[in-house]
């Protein structure tokens, strides 16, 4: 039995009402037939398998991308009995692999198939449709639960909440498995077993409600870049208001130059509003999706992060369908919390 980490970070709005009727899924639509799992299987070796996947690769792109390993690690490299951790916002789930192989996405036997906004899928030859939109899913596992749910402050050590933070879309977490036997026993009988996390928990807001009386919307910025920088961004900064030819708005941006990874955050400063709505998303997504014209190899993120303490439902929705990060004011308080206070006052 083998431990995986897999984000669900392809249609979310499909990707999650799947797993909740227990199928495990990942893009790749291109690569979805039943022929394509076989040849790739059929083989004795892992060399051989290795081999088959990456010449069908580039046969269908024209070059080898870095994500064929989230594919060759979802296609031989999970196996049935393994457990698959899926993180989620502010929680984690566990899923075992109870099929013997994975499936093409032609092969969902389910009727009446939504997404979660209740809008109706249907297949297209072998491809998944909502209207006239193709939905990027090509296989996916039959998995069942294990815990679902499960909050990261309450039921994750360090080491496996670090590990969930990663960007790729799956990795092995064979060397955690003592982290995740602990979290689902923990949280079966209800015992969090985090210090971190309660140790966050209880300095957090008062963290939160010195920011919100101490701070103006430009130290905020501020505040933000510095958390960037103790982060390990090689390049933070807060870009002219009035920058020229720009769509949307960003107030910080981040470098992380060796993950060749830039972070686009909009920075919502409210010392009285309780929750942030939705046009700080419209902003940053449309800044980051400007951006993302460039090809300049380099993977763009965009956050929303307010000293609000949360955000309205429509803010949410379309987040989860623009894959922008949200961070309120107490998750804000915790991350700067863990990158460290020491040299605060320089940076405001």
């Amino acid at each position: 039995m083998n431990y995986w980490l897999h984000r669900i970070s392809h249609h979310a709005e499909v990707s999650y009402p799947l797993l909740w009727k227990n199928k495990l899924s990942i893009g790749f639509s291109d690569f979805a037939t039943q022929q394509f799992i076989d040849d790739v299987l059929e083989n004795e070796t892992w060399e051989k398998r290795w081999q088959v996947l990456e010449t069908k690769v580039e046969e269908m792109r024209g070059s080898r991308p870095r994500t064929r390993y989230n594919l060759w690690r979802f296609i031989e490299g999970f196996k049935k009995g393994d457990r698959i951790v899926v993180p989620s916002w502010g929680m984690f789930s566990v899923y075992e692999i109870v099929s013997d192989k994975p499936k093409p996405i032609s092969e969902l036997d389910i009727p009446d198939l939504k997404d979660w906004n209740k809008n109706k899928l249907q297949f297209k030859g072998e491809h998944l449709y909502r209207d006239d939109t193709h939905i990027d899913l090509g296989f996916f596992w039959e998995v069942k639960p294990l815990a679902k749910n499960m909050s990261r402050k309450d039921f994750a050590d360090a080491p496996l909440t670090s590990r969930m933070k990663i960007r790729t879309t799956n990795c092995n977490i064979f060397n955690l498995r003592e982290s995740v036997e602990k979290a689902m026993v923990s949280f079966e009988h209800n015992r969090p077993i985090n210090l971190h996390a309660e140790v966050l928990e209880k300095i957090g807001p008062q963290v939160l409600k010195s920011l919100k009386v101490n701070l103006n919307p430009d130290k905020f910025e501020s505040l933000v870049k510095f958390y960037f920088e103790r982060s390990g961004a090689t390049e933070v900064y807060i870009p002219a208001k009035n920058e020229s030819g720009k769509e949307g708005d960003a107030d910080v941006i981040a470098i992380f130059e060796p993950i060749k990874t830039i972070i686009y955050a909009q920075v919502k400063f409210h010392n009285i509003k309780s929750e942030t709505n939705r046009w700080a998303v419209e902003q940053i997504k449309d800044y980051r999706n400007n951006k993302e014209l460039l090809d300049d190899d380099y993977t763009k993120v965009a956050w929303v992060i307010t000293s609000a303490n949360g955000f309205t439902d429509n803010c949410v929705k379309i987040a989860q369908e623009e894959k922008v990060q949200l961070i309120d004011g107490i998750r804000f308080a915790e991350m700067l919390i863990e990158a460290g206070i020491l040299d605060l006052n320089k940076a405001l």
